[in-house]
């Protein structure tokens, strides 16, 4: 009865409180590597997922056609897509700049380079237009970017002809509400799942054995992680036209910031993400359904921090000399680039958008993605905390730059 009444971010807090007890409690022949406890915290990352693809792809259309019937959505679409492509480039320069500043020791020089994921850009840029639409549906598990496509493509396609299209909409509303209600009930247990997911969490942490060249790039993203969520990301709302108080703002995205530091999964936390934007943050729902997939991928600047300071700190490893004036240029670049590209993928994290970057950059750094290794699942843990609060933020920026947010008292939010 109680847990019923809870809000969600206390669901989620003893979710991980009991995730703590338990690594506390149990006895160390259980927690030296036990499999069925990250066998259980796969699937419960599965579950926490399970209807998101299905609740982006859903809403779009109806969203789509909504906001193009009232004349809305490009302008709307394009403010979102220039105001989170300039946040990759302004957190890429920011993390460029923490590492320049606060230089790290040298990384020790890892030669396996076949401990770092890869991404082919080319082969990923051609599964963006399948031969068919609907291998879209059929490679949705895995790479997110042609699915949404559709969704947009679909949206606009029936607001194209809104008189014919008419009987179609409520169709498309049903089945939008249905995967939306799917995933309300998802959010609701996420406490229960996060038990074992934050569990198999502190698992991992503890077993990384950081060696102490690692402790200093750790400390200085730590900081910057620190200082650009309870600092520049409230300032930045407020500067480019957010209404609200940004720290309430904040309280009504503790859930999902709780998710994902609890998962280290921006999958996980982003279907709690689309209930609070809508149900807390008052974000109407045409505007959040519209919005979040492209948040989604273009709104990860947690992730192009890190990314960006991790690479120069595995750069300053390899050489002496810090980069050049045109390198940096072009990292700024190659970084939000890399972020997007492997933003698109379910399952991509800091080493995959790292491995991209290398690999682009080039000049013998191809394999350097390899040194952040032992720090890789810290730094995705930052980044996916500082992603889920920035696309929190911009959605609610849109909404209030476009009168499509409702403001609610703190004590009316789930």
């Amino acid at each position: 009865m109680l847990l019923s009444i809870m809000k969600l971010w206390l669901k989620y807090a003893f979710g991980i409180a009991m995730g703590a007890i338990l690594y506390i409690a149990l006895p160390p022949s259980m927690v030296h590597g036990t499999a069925a406890i990250a066998f259980i915290s796969e699937i419960s990352l599965k579950i926490g997922g399970y209807a998101l693809v299905f609740t982006l792809a859903s809403g779009i259309p109806v969203s789509v056609f909504r906001l193009s019937e009232a004349h809305r959505f490009w302008k709307i679409f394009g403010q979102s897509f220039f105001l989170l492509v300039g946040s990759l480039i302004v957190a890429a320069g920011l993390g460029l700049a923490v590492a320049l500043i606060f230089k790290s020791a040298p990384l020790p020089l890892i030669t396996d380079s076949g401990l770092t994921q890869t991404l082919d850009p080319a082969e990923m840029i051609r599964s963006t237009f399948p031969s068919s639409i609907f291998s879209a549906f059929a490679g949705s598990d895995t790479w997110l970017l042609p699915l949404l496509l559709f969704g947009f493509a679909f949206g606009l396609a029936v607001a194209h002809d809104p008189v014919m299209a008419r009987p179609l909409i409520p169709v498309l509303d049903v089945i939008s509400r249905t995967a939306y209600l799917i995933n309300t009930f998802i959010s609701e247990i996420l406490g229960i799942l996060l038990i074992a997911v934050s569990l198999n969490l502190f698992l991992v942490l503890r077993n990384a054995g950081w060696p102490a060249e690692y402790r200093g790039i750790l400390f200085s993203i730590g900081v910057a992680a620190v200082v650009v969520l309870f600092g520049l990301f409230p300032l930045a709302y407020r500067v480019l036209g957010g209404k609200a108080n940004p720290y309430v703002l904040m309280y009504g995205m503790l859930g999902p910031l709780l998710a994902a530091a609890g998962s280290g999964s921006i999958f996980f936390s982003s279907g709690s993400a689309i209930r609070h934007l809508s149900e807390s943050l008052g974000v109407k729902r045409d505007t959040n359904a519209t919005i979040f997939p492209l948040a989604l991928m273009a709104g990860r600047a947690g992730s192009a921090l890190v990314v960006a300071s991790a690479f120069i700190a595995m750069f300053l490893s390899y050489s002496r000399n810090g980069p050049g004036f045109a390198q940096l240029l072009l990292l700024l670049v190659l970084v939000p680039f890399s972020v997007f590209v492997a933003s698109a993928g379910i399952r991509s994290d800091i080493s995959v958008m790292l491995s991209l970057v290398c690999m682009l950059f080039g000049q013998g750094f191809q394999n350097g993605a390899s040194l952040l290794v032992p720090v890789a699942f810290p730094l995705s843990i930052l980044a996916v905390i500082l992603d889920s609060a920035w696309m929190m933020f911009a959605v609610a920026l849109i909404g209030d730059r476009q009168g499509e947010r409702s403001a609610k008292r703190a004590r009316n939010f789930i």
